[in-house]
């Protein structure tokens, strides 16, 4: 059984992705005469990613001795750091527990404006998916979200999975696509990769 810690960060963080994409709504809130998120939220310049360099490359996973002493269980530990090296060897595509990082649950509820989560996440995910076709030369057609991963805060990055057809009529493949945003719309997504799911070995 997961730590009351874990339920306790689960349900504060699927909190914060039901509500991720409320921060979009900056121009709505400044036609009201709101400044709260110009408040809570401040703009610092910082390098954008470079576009098909995964920032867990050359990274390798290690234990924290300090999350041992939140389990009173071997079994319940041992399982923990299972799913802990499974999260980091998909580098960021399946959700890493105890990190706060959890994935969008509720993928077709309101997320900003007339837009569903799934709306919003498949025009991300196409940022990058035409800036693979447009690199490379290729023909990938997304298809379906199958899910979503999100971490950070003023900058924040959407790991989303989808299956995509590489050429008209093919069959289906699993992708990854890797965005960066920024709350209150300072500047567009960026779009980070695209690329077939690499099958894990752990």
């Amino acid at each position: 059984m997961a730590p009351e810690s874990t339920v306790k960060q689960a349900s504060t963080t699927d909190m914060v992705n039901s509500s991720l994409m409320e921060e979009h709504k900056v121009e709505e809130e400044e036609e009201d005469g709101g400044s709260d998120i110009d408040r809570r939220y401040k703009y610092v310049p910082g390098p954008e990613p470079e576009w098909d360099v995964d920032s867990y490359d050359g990274r390798e996973y290690e234990s924290d001795p300090e999350d041992r002493q939140i389990f009173s269980d071997e079994d319940e530990y041992n399982e923990y750091r299972i799913r802990k090296r499974q999260a980091f060897a998909s580098k960021g595509f399946i959700p890493e527990p105890l990190s706060g990082i959890y994935p969008i649950k509720y993928l077709d509820e309101i997320a900003y404006r007339n837009m569903t989560a799934r709306e919003l996440m498949t025009n991300l995910a196409n940022l990058c998916v035409k800036k693979l076709n447009d690199e490379k030369g290729q023909t990938v057609e997304l298809v379906e979200i199958v899910r979503v991963i999100d971490s950070g805060g003023f900058r924040w990055y959407s790991y989303i999975t989808f299956m995509a057809r590489e050429y008209p009529n093919g069959p289906l493949v699993e992708y990854q696509a890797k965005v960066m945003n920024y709350a209150g719309n300072e500047k567009p997504p960026f779009p980070i990769l695209c690329r077939p799911s690499p099958k894990l070995s752990v």
